[in-house]
């Protein structure tokens, strides 16, 4: 299931360190003018991960980040995000048929 943007504030509160996530999902060079902009540590996870969802829209999954976060040993934040992935699989998903288009889109890519 694709990351939503309505669910990247709510990620942003979580422990993690941005840049080791960040150099996971954007690379390097990303996290390095992200870092540079000198915002707050939680505007910078938040632009990270936006720019993660709007750049690598096929993989940016709940799935692909929570391996990221157990890959760096932070299985509590990787909780949190698996338990929210399941809400909103419980909700039925807000997204709808935009999901189902971007799935065949990316699918088809």
């Amino acid at each position: 299931m694709k990351v939503s943007e309505a669910d990247i504030y709510t990620i942003t509160g979580y422990d993690f360190d941005w840049k080791i996530v960040g150099r996971r999902l954007v690379g390097d060079q990303k996290v390095r003018d992200i870092d540079c902009e000198g915002t707050s540590e939680r505007d910078k996870r938040d632009k990270m991960l936006l720019d993660w969802i709007k750049t690598k829209s096929c993989d940016a999954t709940y799935q692909a980040l929570v391996m990221v976060l157990r890959a760096i040993e932070n299985n509590a934040t990787a909780n949190l995000v698996e338990e929210l992935e399941r809400k909103r699989r419980s909700q039925g998903n807000n997204l709808g048929v935009f999901e189902v288009k971007l799935n065949v889109y990316c699918a088809s890519s």
